[in-house]
């Protein structure tokens, strides 16, 4: 059985571009991050862990990001449209 949506396709659209801009977001922090560590007078074997760890961390990050993220907004994005067009076939 199909379930009721109650929701506006425009504030659908916002929440998709929400979600894109929190991408984005969390793209240029990781970017400022990997800045700092690439300016920081600090060497040794420490910050080789650290930066190693980090990489990982980031890495996993943009993987989600690029998966779940993007097919969230994706989604998001196509039930905003389907939801344009029943509201249309109503009027």
């Amino acid at each position: 059985m199909a379930e009721t949506v109650h929701a506006s396709p425009q504030d659908v659209k916002k929440l998709a571009a929400a979600l894109a801009a929190y991408k984005g977001e969390v793209s240029a922090a990781g970017q400022k991050v990997q800045r700092a560590l690439n300016a920081a007078n600090w060497r040794d074997g420490q910050k080789e862990r650290f930066e190693a760890h980090y990489r990982e961390f980031h890495r996993a990050i943009e993987r989600f990001m690029s998966g779940e993220v993007d097919t969230m907004v994706r989604d998001l994005n196509e039930l905003a449209r389907r939801l344009a067009e029943i509201q249309s076939m109503r009027m």
